[in-house]
């Protein structure tokens, strides 16, 4: 009758603990009081499980948060430079110096997709790109050297093309992007194909 009391007494020690009344009981019950109440007080309290879940997943969305934050693309960046540039606020040399750093810190190899536009008599005004479905249009640099970069998936890349002119039409060409390899268009040429 002691060894049941003492049971019931174990059992009710492990209400509030992740072994559960039943747990606690049926162990005391069974191997004994003892083993029982070891076992119980190993076992974490309720209120010690909710505050580790609810520390794990306060962690997880922090650690989202950072990745986040930290994953933004190449072209991302230099369009934000390119910006800038055009906005005055920085030298042709601070976008050429800030773009050769931007190219440094991959630390991988990527798939590339170079655009730079050549002046034509056929265009009148400046062309523009957007890259993708989404997005903004990009004013074109001329000149090989000053071509915009865009992180790409190997493959057919969509390319929307625009001239600022009058009576100009948007073209939609797909153009191919090696993969691991820079791929270099003069979009001027491709436009008047």
């Amino acid at each position: 009758m002691g060894w049941i009391i003492l049971s019931l007494a174990v059992g009710a020690i492990g209400v509030n603990r992740n072994i559960g009344f039943a747990g606690a009981f049926f162990l005391s019950l069974f191997l004994s009081p003892v083993i029982g109440l070891i076992f119980t007080l190993v076992s974490k309290s309720d209120d010690q499980v909710k505050f580790e879940t609810e520390l794990l997943s306060n962690a997880k969305k922090q650690t989202e948060g950072i990745l986040k934050a930290g994953d933004k693309s190449f072209t991302d960046e230099l369009y934000k430079l390119k910006s800038l540039l055009d906005s005055d606020l920085i030298t042709r040399e601070e976008f050429e110096i800030e773009k050769e750093n931007l190219r440094n810190s991959l630390s991988q190899k990527k798939t590339v997709l170079s655009l730079y536009c050549f002046p034509t008599s056929g265009i009148s005004g400046r062309l523009m790109v957007r890259v993708g479905d989404k997005g903004n249009f990009i004013d074109l640099p001329q000149g090989r050297d000053n071509a915009l970069d865009f992180d790409v998936h190997a493959g057919e890349v969509n390319v929307v093309i625009s001239p600022t002119g009058f009576f100009a039409s948007e073209k939609k060409v797909y153009l191919k992007a090696v993969i691991d390899e820079t791929t270099r268009y003069d979009i001027s040429e491709i436009y008047m194909q």
